[in-house]
């Protein structure tokens, strides 16, 4: 059984405190779990579920009216947003120079575990494998640093649509380097 954070016996409500306590006893597990999915370390990852655990009580009332299916993917969905930011916040950038330049890249996120053991010329054949467009919107995201929003003005295009691109793009190269890993 998981310790009970101290974060909850501050809650000054009774049935609040009750319910937040029964959360932590039934998705405690699953929390540190999906936690430790993103982070490197377990410290990490207990610092991720009080922060969680602090974003779920200032939401009980949304909470206890969830049925339980939905209760669960709310609680999971807000641990993995929580993580991703700890994580975020511990490399405050998404890519990394070194005094080299573009030779030196690093991805920096969470799901990216991949990118960085394969080596920059692995992912350099890679992107250039992609199709033209997330090849493009790779390049001026990471390699010339460009907003999402001077991409889409220069393709004339909506900011949201580059995200999915720059999204799908990062799928596309995650699972090009896997493949690749595994022959």
């Amino acid at each position: 059984m998981l310790p009970l954070p101290l974060l909850l016996l501050a809650i000054e409500d009774d049935s609040d405190r009750a319910f937040m306590e029964k959360i932590y006893t039934d998705y405690g597990t699953l929390m540190f779990h999906q936690a430790r999915l993103i982070c490197r370390s377990a410290a990490d990852a207990q610092d991720v579920v009080s922060e969680a655990l602090l974003a779920l009580i200032k939401k009980i009332s949304l909470l206890r009216n969830m049925p339980c299916n939905k209760l669960k993917s709310y609680i999971v969905i807000t641990v993995k947003h929580q993580a991703i930011d700890h994580y975020r916040r511990l490399r405050h950038e998404d890519v990394t120079w070194d005094e080299e330049g573009p030779d030196a890249v690093s991805f920096a996120q969470p799901e990216d575990g991949i990118m960085e053991a394969a080596g920059v010329d692995a992912i350099r054949q890679a992107i250039c494998t992609l199709p033209e467009r997330e090849k493009d919107a790779l390049m001026k995201r990471y390699f010339l640093k460009m907003t999402e929003e001077e991409i889409a003005a220069a393709w004339q295009v909506r900011p949201v649509t580059v995200r999915v691109t720059i999204s799908r793009a990062r799928n596309h190269l995650k699972t090009i380097l896997q493949e690749r890993r595994e022959d």
